[in-house]
């Protein structure tokens, strides 16, 4: 089954107790020769919706925590949570099944922007290793260096109102 590869839809759907859940298939339209293992591609879907689910659960925790930490070592979670995402998807493009438009189900399923999920993992693309990261800078200035200029949405009002001031 190496010499396959299977594009993998995740979706919302209710259980039997009506609470969304997210479940990985595959599109109705895929056709499959007679002899293909449908218990084997069954037992694949779950391990990858595993895998899925539990990327999520982690994501909304670090964004959680980095919403509520204070600025000293925030930077190290917007690294996690970069290296979460750069993990899924090395796996996710080695995999026989895959994920199309990781961006995308993550921005929808995490509820983060997709500017958020972009400069995290270019944040950790550039600095693979964490030990390489200085807890006492910020994050945006991390991203500065590789977005050549970035300020945060807080600085430009902060520097409007400076203006203004003056």
């Amino acid at each position: 089954m190496k010499d396959i590869r299977i594009a993998v839809q995740i979706k919302k759907v209710k259980d039997s107790e009506g609470k969304e859940v997210l479940r990985a298939s595959v599109p109705m339209r895929l056709m499959f020769e007679k002899d293909f293992d449908a218990e084997w591609l069954n037992s694949e879907l779950k391990k990858f919706e595993e895998k899925y689910v539990e990327l999520v659960d982690n994501l909304k925790a670090i964004s959680k925590d980095i919403k509520s930490t204070v600025a000293e070592g925030r930077v190290l979670l917007y690294w996690n949570f970069g290296d979460k995402v750069f993990k899924f998807i090395e796996q996710n493009e080695a995999g026989v099944l895959f994920l199309e438009n990781v961006t995308r189900y993550l921005v929808r399923d995490v509820g983060v922007s997709d500017k958020m999920l972009t400069r995290c993992r270019k944040f950790r693309l550039l600095y693979p290793e964490i030990s390489k990261v200085d807890p006492s800078k910020s994050f945006d200035s991390y991203v500065s260096t590789f977005e050549g200029g970035y300020i945060s949405a807080k600085r430009r009002q902060e520097k409007k109102s400076e203006a203004k001031d003056a």
